[in-house]
């Protein structure tokens, strides 16, 4: 969705089944999104309603009594925005006013619950219908774009988000595919972690505990921008000096665990960025995948902090 720039995020739960977000802005909370997976084929839109205007008013608590709901009215005219999905709109109003939308989206299975919050004598109207008409519910290629604070990458769809940390000097997003491990991560002030040591040091110092069970190669990337190095490596076995026939050897290497790392030190944003992956085939291309669908800094902007449409930025979701 496409949110107002001065938004932050007020709250995050869930998976790609079911989940929840809050964006709120230095007053309110602004915006609250509820997901989830239907075994339904044709869900009672206004029974779930009735579930959650019930749960709104014991958060309410006393103010509840003000509670004023109108249901099935007319918000969006779009036709685009009814294709494959069931939808209701409604809003409400008590100490603060509410645009609504709840809808069933018949590709994906999931519903969704979104409603934009605003003060009793602001017109939010305008705002509702952008980011109404701005939500996908689903991505519409193999990858999901995960998004947090100026951090954007294209992940495949098959990988499930496993941990998360969101904090003003460091971000890491943890993926997990079965046994298939992908992280991504964001550092800040490089050049006081690198005023020391050189960028390849450090990453082999930082990830020692990870690295050392494998053995591998780590060579320089040709980039015009920053200073890029990958690494590539496969698992060490007490065997690997045991003379063994071809059919063995192959099955040897085929079974064995790879690792990969795309790693980097941009100037202009003053961060290091890492991409590791660690899987029993296709690490590097995962790895390098990734990497490449990062854009640590705009290269029209010299202070290197991104720039972002006043409307638009992408949070984590």
């Amino acid at each position: 969705m496409d949110i107002p720039a001065n938004w932050e995020l007020g709250g995050l739960s869930g998976d790609y089944d079911n989940g929840y977000i809050r964006m709120d802005d230095e007053e309110i909370p602004r915006m609250e999104l509820k997901w989830s997976k239907s075994k339904e084929k044709k869900p009672n839109l206004h029974k779930i309603l009735d579930s959650y205007f019930k749960s709104m008013k014991k958060r309410l608590g006393a103010s509840a009594s003000g509670l004023r709901i109108r249901r099935d009215i007319n918000l969006i005219k779009n036709e685009e925005f009814f294709e494959n999905r069931e939808v209701l709109f409604y809003n409400w109003k008590s100490n603060v006013r509410a645009n609504g939308a709840i809808w069933h989206c018949k590709e994906c299975k999931r519903i969704i619950v979104i409603q934009i919050m605003g003060h009793l004598k602001e017109t939010i109207l305008p705002l509702t219908l952008q980011i109404l008409e701005s939500v996908h519910d689903h991505p519409e290629g193999h990858t999901n774009l995960w998004s947090a604070y100026n951090l954007a990458a294209e992940v495949p769809r098959r990988y499930n988000l496993e941990k998360r940390k969101l904090m003003s000097g460091y971000i890491l997003l943890s993926f997990v595919d079965g046994s298939r491990l992908l992280n991504i991560e964001r550092y800040g002030l490089a050049d006081v972690t690198l005023k020391e040591t050189d960028l390849e040091m450090w990453f082999r110092g930082y990830y020692s505990k990870i690295i050392r069970k494998y053995g591998f190669s780590i060579n320089e990337l040709e980039n015009n921008d920053d200073h890029r190095l990958e690494m590539l490596g496969q698992e060490k076995r007490f065997i690997d000096n045991i003379p063994l026939s071809p059919v063995f050897a192959i099955d040897k290497i085929l079974r064995r665990k790879q690792i990969a790392a795309h790693f980097w030190h941009c100037k202009k944003s003053n961060r290091i960025y890492v991409v590791l992956a660690i899987s029993k085939r296709g690490a590097g291309e995962l790895a390098s995948q990734v990497a490449s669908s990062i854009h640590c800094h705009d290269s029209n902007n010299e202070d290197g902090e991104a720039i972002v449409d006043p409307v638009k930025e992408p949070h984590l979701l």
